[in-house]
C-alpha cells in the first residue's frame, strides 16, 4: 500500500511514522518550502499526547528537545512547535518515509482502489489512499464533502513570544496562568529564567489579515502592556524582554465535521476536528489519531479502516472541541472553566491492542 500524505505539520509526519511502523509505504507532501518559516510558537504536549508519542518511539526524544528536557508536574512538555515539526520529520523519514516540499493539494481523483492527488505545481501523485492532514482550512476537507463546514471564528487574539532573565513564580516546566480584566496570559519557564508565554486578548469582530499585518511590534506591545496593567509586574516585563517576533492570531476551531471520509480519502488532526488553544490539545489529538488510523489500516481494509477510525475517534476530539470552546468562551470574562480533565489527559492507546 502506498499512502499520501497531504499536510507536513504535526499531524503528517506523525501518520508517516505510525503508517511506517505498519510497514506501509508513504510519502508526505508539504504545501511550504523546506525551510521552516512561520511555525508558530510553542505547544504543550499533554500526557495522552505523550503516550502517543510512546507508542511511535517519539516520548524519549520530544523530552530531550522540550523547554527544560522532562515533563513538568503536570505531565505536560513544552516544546517549541518547530522543535516538534523537525522531530516527527526526521523520524519519519529515517523509517523511510518520503517528504516532498512545495506540494500544495489542489484536486484529487479516486476510483475503486486509488486516488491521484494533484498539486498547484502541475504535479500529480498516486497512492492507494489520500490522508488530509492539511490543517484547518482542510483543501482534502473540501474534496471530501463541497459542503463541508469552515472554521469558526472564536473572538480572541493569539499572541506569544519567549523571553529569558525575568524571574517568574511557580514551578518550571509547569504552564502558569495570570487572569486580568483585559486579558489572559500563561506562561512555562526553564530552570533558568527562559520563558515561554502566551497571551489572549478578547477580540470582538474577527481582523482580516491586512489587519493582523497592520499590528506591527510597537502595537502590539503596547496593546499587551495596557491589558496586563494591573496584573503582576513579570507579565509586563515578559512582554519587554520577547526576543522572538510578535504577532497575532486570530482564533478557529471546527466544531463538527460531518464527513470525515469518502472512497480513498480520509481527515486527520484540525483538518477533522479543530480546537481552540485553550484546550491544549490540537498537537495531542493529532498523534492520537495518527496512531489509531495506523492502527485500524493493520487490521483491516481501507473502507472498514476508515470507518473504524472515525468510530474510535469522532465522539472523543467533539468533546474536546466542545471543551475548547467553553474555555476560550471562560476566558473572555477572564476565567477557565472548572471541572475533571482526567477524561482527556488519561487517555492511552494500546498498540498491541485489536481495533
Amino acid at each position: 500500500m502506498h499512502v499520501l500524505i497531504a499536510g507536513g505539520g504535526v499531524a503528517g509526519p506523525a501518520t508517516a511514522v505510525a503508517l511506517r511502523k505498519i510497514g506501509v509505504d508513504v510519502t508526505v507532501h508539504e504545501a511550504r518550502p523546506r525551510e521552516d518559516k512561520d511555525v508558530g510558537l510553542w505547544v504543550m504536549i499533554a500526557p495522552n499526547g505523550l503516550s502517543a508519542l510512546d507508542a511511535l518511539g517519539l516520548k524519549e526524544t520530544a523530552l530531550r528537545r522540550s523547554l527544560t528536557g522532562a515533563a513538568g508536574p503536570s505531565g505536560f512538555v513544552p516544546i517549541r512547535r518547530v522543535a516538534l515539526y523537525r522531530l516527527l520529520r526526521e523520524a519519519a523519514v529515517a523509517r523511510g518515509a518520503r517528504v516532498e516540499h512545495d506540494r500544495r493539494l489542489v484536486d484529487a481523483d479516486t476510483t475503486a482502489d486509488g486516488v491521484t492527488a494533484h498539486f498547484a505545481d502541475g504535479t500529480s501523485a498516486v497512492g492507494d489512499l489520500l490522508v488530509g492532514c492539511d490543517g484547518i482550512r482542510s483543501r482534502t476537507r473540501s474534496l471530501i464533502d463541497p459542503a463541508a463546514p469552515s472554521a469558526r471564528y472564536v473572538p480572541l487574539l493569539n499572541l506569544g513570544g519567549f523571553a529569558s532573565g525575568v524571574p517568574t513564580p511557580g514551578e518550571p516546566a509547569q504552564l502558569h496562568f495570570v487572569r486580568a480584566r483585559k486579558g489572559f496570559f500563561g506562561y512555562a519557564a526553564s530552570p533558568r529564567h527562559a520563558v515561554w508565554w502566551f497571551a489572549n486578548l478578547p477580540w470582538g469582530a474577527e481582523p482580516s489579515r491586512a489587519e493582523l499585518a497592520a499590528m506591527d511590534r510597537a502595537v502590539l506591545t503596547e496593546r499587551l502592556l495596557d491589558a496586563f496593567a494591573e496584573a503582576p509586574s513579570f507579565v509586563r516585563d515578559l512582554v519587554r524582554a520577547t526576543h522572538s517576533d510578535l504577532y497575532a492570531l486570530a482564533t478557529h476551531d471546527l466544531p463538527e465535521v460531518p464527513r470525515w471520509w469518502r472512497d480513498r480519502m480520509v481527515l486527520l488532526g484540525d483538518a477533522a476536528h479543530a480546537t481552540t488553544p485553550t484546550s491544549g490539545q490540537g498537537s495531542s489529538m493529532a498523534l492520537e489519531d495518527a496512531v489509531v488510523l495506523a492502527k485500524c489500516l493493520r487490521e483491516l481494509p481501507v473502507p472498514r479502516a476508515l470507518a473504524r477510525y472515525e468510530q474510535l475517534r469522532r465522539e472523543r476530539v467533539e468533546g474536546i472541541v466542545a471543551l475548547g470552546a467553553r474555555a476560550s468562551a471562560a476566558k473572555l470574562h477572564g476565567r477557565l472553566p472548572d471541572g475533571s480533565l482526567d477524561w482527556v489527559h488519561d487517555y492511552r492507546i494500546d498498540w498491541a491492542a485489536p481495533v
